[in-house]
C-alpha cells in the first residue's frame, strides 16, 4: 500500500485567549497524495489557515495547544520532530504561500536579494538544489533566475533589481510562488494565493499553480473561501465548518452532489446566470461560540435537517460514494447546480 504524502488524523487544536480557550480544530482528518490539489474551503474563521499552520508547525505554543494530532509526511511524524528538524523540513519538504504578497515581501529589499536569500537558506539543508557555479551566492542567483522564468516573470535579469512596489499584485504573487518552490518541496500549502487579484490575474496564477504541480509532482493544499476557484483548480475538496471537516472527496462529486447541508448552503450562495433576481439564499444564524461549542454537530443550530441525535454527538464521516465522505446523520441526496 502506497504511503500518502500527507496524512492528518484526529487533529484537535485549542487556542487560548482572554475570553477562554477556543476549540478551533475538532478532529480534522485529511490525506493528500502526490499530484493531488486539495481545496480547503469554508467561511472565514472555520479553521482553514490554522490547519495549514498546524501542518508546518508555525503556530506558537502557547497560545496554541494541541489536544491530539497525528500528522505524517510520507510516514514521518512531524509532531515528533525537534524545532531544529522541523525548520530543516520547511522549504525543503514543505513550501508555503502566505496571504497578501504585499505584507510578505520586504518592501526595502530588491526582489532578487530576497529570492537569493531564500535560495541560500534552502541550500543550507540541501546543497544539491544549487546549480554549479563559482560560489554559493552565484549558484543561488542562478537558481533564483531560473525560478523567476518558471513562474513566468518576464526579463528576470532586470526584474531582480526591482522592489516589491514596482511589481503588480499578480507579479508579487508569482514571486511568492517562486520562493515557495525554490527548495523543491514535496508539499505546497497555498493560503488564499489569489486574494485581492482581479479575475484575469487570478486565472493566470491558478493555471501556473496547476502547471507547477504537474511539472514537480507536488501535493498541494489550496486554502480558499471561493468554491469557483476550487472547481477550476482542485482535484479534491474538504469543506470545513467551525473547525470540522464536514465533507470531503473528489471535487466533481462534492460540487455536483453536495451531501452536507452546509456544503449545499455554500453552493446556494453562489450566483449563476440562471439565478433569478433575489434568488440567492442566505444562511440563517451564526457560527457557534468555539469557547463553549455545542456538544453535537456544530452546524446543528443552523441546520433545517437537524434532529436531537445531531445535537447529542458529533457525526462521523461516512461514505457517500468512492472517496466521497460526509459528516452528517441526514445527508442531502439531490444533485446541485454547477459552479
Amino acid at each position: 500500500m502506497t504511503v500518502p504524502l500527507l496524512d492528518i488524523r484526529n487533529l484537535h487544536l485549542a487556542m487560548r485567549s482572554f475570553e477562554g480557550e477556543a476549540h478551533v480544530l475538532n478532529g480534522v482528518e485529511l490525506c493528500v497524495n502526490r499530484g493531488e490539489i486539495w481545496g480547503l474551503v469554508g467561511e472565514s474563521g472555520c479553521g482553514k489557515s490554522l490547519t495549514g499552520l498546524s501542518i508546518s508547525r508555525l503556530l506558537p505554543e502557547p497560545p496554541a495547544r494541541y489536544i491530539s494530532a497525528e500528522i505524517t509526511l510520507e510516514g514521518r511524524d512531524l509532531r515528533a520532530l525537534s524545532p531544529r528538524e522541523m525548520q530543516a523540513l520547511r522549504g525543503k519538504r514543505i513550501g508555503m504561500i502566505f496571504q497578501d504578497p504585499t505584507t510578505n515581501l520586504n518592501p526595502t529589499a530588491r526582489i532578487g536579494t530576497q529570492l537569493v536569500d531564500v535560495a541560500l537558506a534552502a541550500a543550507r539543508h540541501d546543497p544539491t538544489i544549487l546549480p554549479p557555479a563559482r560560489s554559493r551566492r552565484a549558484g543561488a542567483r542562478a537558481l533564483a533566475l531560473d525560478m523567476m522564468r518558471q513562474v513566468g516573470i518576464p526579463d528576470p535579469e532586470a526584474r531582480m533589481m526591482s522592489y516589491p512596489h514596482e511589481f503588480s499584485g499578480g507579479m508579487r504573487q508569482r514571486v511568492l510562488i517562486a520562493m515557495a518552490l525554490i527548495g523543491r518541496p514535496d508539499l505546497l500549502i497555498a493560503d488564499e494565493p489569489t486574494t485581492a487579484l482581479d479575475v484575469s490575474v487570478q486565472a493566470q496564477i491558478l493555471t501556473l499553480l496547476k502547471a507547477m504541480v504537474a511539472e514537480h509532482d507536488l501535493g498541494v493544499i489550496l486554502i480558499t473561501h471561493n468554491l469557483g476557484v476550487v472547481a477550476q483548480t482542485c482535484s479534491h475538496v474538504a469543506v470545513m465548518y467551525a473547525g470540522n471537516v464536514v465533507e470531503r472527496g473528489p471535487v466533481r462529486q462534492v460540487i455536483e452532489r453536495p451531501a452536507h447541508p452546509y456544503t449545499r448552503a455554500l453552493m446556494a450562495a453562489i450566483p449563476t446566470r440562471d439565478t433569478p433576481r433575489g434568488g440567492l439564499q442566505g444562511l440563517e444564524g451564526t457560527v457557534p461560540d468555539l469557547i463553549q461549542p455545542p456538544p453535537g454537530c456544530r452546524f446543528a443550530p443552523r441546520c433545517t435537517r437537524a434532529t436531537e441525535a445531531c445535537r447529542a454527538a458529533v457525526p462521523p464521516l461516512t461514505s457517500q460514494g468512492p472517496g466521497h465522505e460526509v459528516a452528517c446523520l441526514h445527508p442531502v441526496t439531490e444533485d446541485a447546480p454547477h459552479v
